[in-house]
């Protein structure tokens, strides 16, 4: 009994000291998580600063003259450091994992999703997105709606809800450059999405949707000089910049749906652009020459022959490597784009001017007749600090002319038919308003308005029919009846406006880098101009869920 009361006391004092030791180390595990944390967040809020300390240099050094040449007396840094990574800094950048390439070395400390080869850098982006889209009426679309295109009432579709899910937006994209000099250096970008459509693709078993081409070019940047050219494919000059005007700085709205607002002017296109910054970079100049494509419609009327006349010829289906179930316009000259951008060190300020160049023949027996109209417009846009604690942000940007429907998100026609069978461009305009900001760090916020509108019926009456846009001669009194035929709702749009809001919640953040959800919420209202029978028009309740993973970010 004595022993048994002696092991009984020995085991209780383990036990008591086995309970202390893990107190002792789950303190100090605390310590070393705290400690951890306040590294990793001191690290990603000036990432620079952790670079320079671990080159030997002060925090904010600037980077020297022969900064990423390594040297006899100044050999090159070590690069088996891995530094938080570092994402565009445009909000929409931050969304959707965009490599931003501002590096202060190439031949320094890697960030996560960084591949060195030689002198040549890879900055690896993009994000796997699982979304859910639901709308009020059957647009026949997937992540990006046909604003332009929501059924009027004559339609079964304008009564049949509509419900996807939906991966197509995940983006896979890479930045790699390089340099040259020490003043000159080069950049190639690549960004794929998989909202393009094969032949096989469907819904139906297997979703083969196929990879397309969404930005890819190549660009020259000389740092000394404050000049940049770049060619190939990339967002038009004319889409509004977030601060100066450097390709992947582009103010994209927030939204999870991928035709984001009207209102909203881009493209995404082939060009070639030339950028000079004036006092480091606080005031840039473009000029960018871009591939035109003109959006046509004739008319309800149909298309109009002149007396005598044996064809029109305004565009084409696709031959060879294009599309043969689209039609491509008959262009003799690119678009032209210029562009001032000011950054005076409150807000971002930007004027655009357009220039395109509409072209069509009217063919006769034996001869013909072809006319090039010029078209464009001008605009511009702002984006101003409104809270700087939450990073509240107010932008507004607009377009003017004749022609620009294109560079609308809701492609409302650029040119119509004329009294002579040519292509006649239409005056029109677009206005986008927006505010967003972060109330907290992990939650963003966001709300545009935005509208696209013909300013301008273009129409004409011969042999006793009717022709052009937006006749009011039209017949539409079978707009808003069910099972009516196409030929009583000859519609032609006036007006497409939207307002939208939503939010970005970051749920988990960390070194497997970024999950983000979202959820919008977008009212469209689509008018057609009037004509026998009334004044039709049509809306669309919309809601957009995702779940987006960025493993670089």
């Amino acid at each position: 009994m004595d022993q048994m009361t002696m092991m009984e006391k020995q085991i209780k004092a383990m036990q008591a000291q086995l309970a202390t030791m893990k107190r002792e180390h789950q303190r100090e595990m605390n310590r070393i998580h705290q400690q951890m944390a306040q590294q990793r967040q001191a690290e990603e809020t000036d990432p620079y600063g952790a670079r320079n300390a671990y080159r030997g240099a002060p925090p904010h050094a600037s980077a020297s003259p022969n900064a990423g040449f390594a040297t006899a007396a100044a050999p090159g840094p070590r690069s088996d450091q891995l530094l938080p990574p570092v994402n565009a800094a445009t909000p929409y950048g931050q969304l959707t994992g965009t490599p931003t390439g501002r590096v202060l070395n190439l031949y320094g400390p890697l960030h996560r999703g960084q591949v060195q080869i030689g002198g040549v850098r890879i900055t690896l982006g993009g994000y796997a997105e699982a979304a859910t889209i639901f709308r009020s009426r059957n647009n026949v679309a997937d992540i990006s709606s046909n604003y332009g295109s929501i059924p009027f009432a004559n339609n079964p579709n304008y009564h049949i809800n509509e419900f996807h899910e939906t991966a197509r937006q995940s983006r896979l994209a890479a930045l790699v450059e390089g340099d040259i000099t020490k003043a000159l250096r080069a950049q190639a970008y690549i960004e794929t999405d998989f909202q393009g459509a094969g032949s096989a693709s469907n819904s139906r078993q297997s979703n083969s949707y196929v990879l397309r081409e969404r930005v890819f070019y190549g660009q020259l940047i000389d740092d000394v000089d404050d000049l940049t050219l770049l060619g190939g494919q990339n967002w038009s000059l004319l889409t509004m910049f977030n601060h100066g005007m450097r390709a992947r700085d582009e103010q994209v709205p927030l939204t999870i749906e991928a035709q984001y607002v009207p209102g909203f002017n881009w493209t995404r296109n082939t060009q070639i652009r030339l950028v000079k910054g004036f006092d480091h970079s606080r005031y840039n100049i473009g000029l960018s020459v871009e591939n035109p494509q003109q959006v046509i419609s004739p008319g309800s009327g149909g298309q109009y022959l002149p007396p005598g006349a044996v064809s029109g010829t305004y565009q084409n289906a696709g031959a060879n490597v294009n599309n043969p179930s689209t039609n491509y316009s008959t262009d003799i000259a690119p678009d032209i784009i210029a562009k001032v951008g000011a950054d005076p060190g409150w807000g971002h300020y930007e004027l655009t001017g357009l220039l395109r160049f509409a072209h069509s023949r009217v063919s006769y027996d034996g001869y013909g007749k072809s006319s090039t109209h010029v078209a464009g417009g001008g605009g511009g846009g702002l984006i101003l600090p409104v809270n700087k604690k939450h990073k509240v942000y107010f932008q507004a940007s607009g377009l003017v002319g004749t022609g620009i429907g294109r560079y609308g998100t809701s492609n409302i026609p650029d040119v119509t038919i004329d009294q002579k069978g040519q292509v006649k461009p239409m005056p029109a305009a677009n206005v986008l308003v927006g505010l967003y900001g972060n109330p907290t760090k992990a939650l963003q916020l966001y709300a545009y308005g935005g509208m696209e509108m013909l300013r301008a019926r273009s129409y004409f009456n011969a042999g006793g029919k009717h022709y052009g846009y937006g006749n009011p001669l039209y017949n539409v009194s079978g707009c808003d009846v069910e099972g009516a035929a196409s030929s009583a709702c000859q519609s032609s749009i006036n007006r497409v406006v939207q307002g939208t809001a939503g939010f970005w919640w970051t749920y988990m953040h960390g070194d497997y880098g970024t999950l983000r959800v979202g959820a919008q919420y977008s009212f469209t209202y689509v008018s057609s101009f009037s004509g026998v029978g009334g004044t039709p028009h049509t809306n669309d309740n919309m809601v957009f869920l995702s779940l987006r993973y960025l493993p670089f970010q």
